[in-house]
């Protein structure tokens, strides 16, 4: 586990779940963004990530970025694309969201955009490994504005990040985390991580 530090040069992707708010907690940025992609439930994760920067005291904006036409899944239709490592696969997210933040990054005078990828996201898709994080980090800084890309917490369960930032219900209770819809579906892959990420770090407070 790596201790996470504030970063006030950092802009922070911001989708208003569990990662993301724990790891705006502890990094301070100068920035926070929330990027509309057309993903199902966008407007409860627009909300939840304007609530969260508004609690945090962090400034916020709100990107569009349509993406739908290239996107698959359960964020999209509910249907998995074919040979796609688990059913909320939207091809190369990461990496469109990388992208779209660094360009907001290098427009603010900012050097680097964070991503709240965790322990265990690499298992399930390659943009949320640790070498995949390297050599897009790699890539952004060979471009013109130098930009870092970097995942603090990759090294790092939510349970974990959560315990770092000192969560406090107030906080949590803004976050939405469902892959399905703006209501919570509790049959998604984002609903059963919530559940069970927050009856552990609950439990212990």
């Amino acid at each position: 586990m790596s201790t996470i530090a504030a970063d006030p040069s950092a802009l922070v992707l911001l989708s208003g779940g569990l990662d993301s708010t724990a790891l705006a907690s502890l990094l301070r940025p100068a920035l926070t963004v929330f990027i509309d992609y057309g993903q199902l439930p966008h407007t409860a994760e627009s909300r939840a990530a304007g609530a969260v920067a508004a609690h945090l005291g962090l400034p916020f904006e709100r990107v569009r970025l349509p993406l739908r036409e290239l996107g698959g899944g359960l964020m999209m239709d509910d249907t998995p694309l074919p040979g796609s490592p688990s059913p909320e696969w939207w091809p190369y997210r990461n990496q469109f969201l990388a992208t779209a933040g660094a360009a907001v990054a290098l427009r603010h005078g900012l050097s680097r955009v964070a991503l709240a990828s965790v322990e265990g996201d690499g298992d399930r898709h390659v943009d949320g490994s640790q070498a995949f994080y390297r050599q897009l980090n790699a890539l952004m800084k060979m471009q013109e504005g130098g930009i870092e890309v970097v995942a603090p917490a990759a090294q790092t369960t939510t349970v974990d990040l959560l315990r770092q930032a000192t969560a406090d219900r107030a906080l949590l209770g803004w976050t939405v985390s469902c892959h399905r819809a703006n209501e919570p579906c509790g049959d998604c892959p984002g609903c059963w991580k919530r559940e069970l990420v927050l009856a552990e770090y609950l439990q212990e407070g």
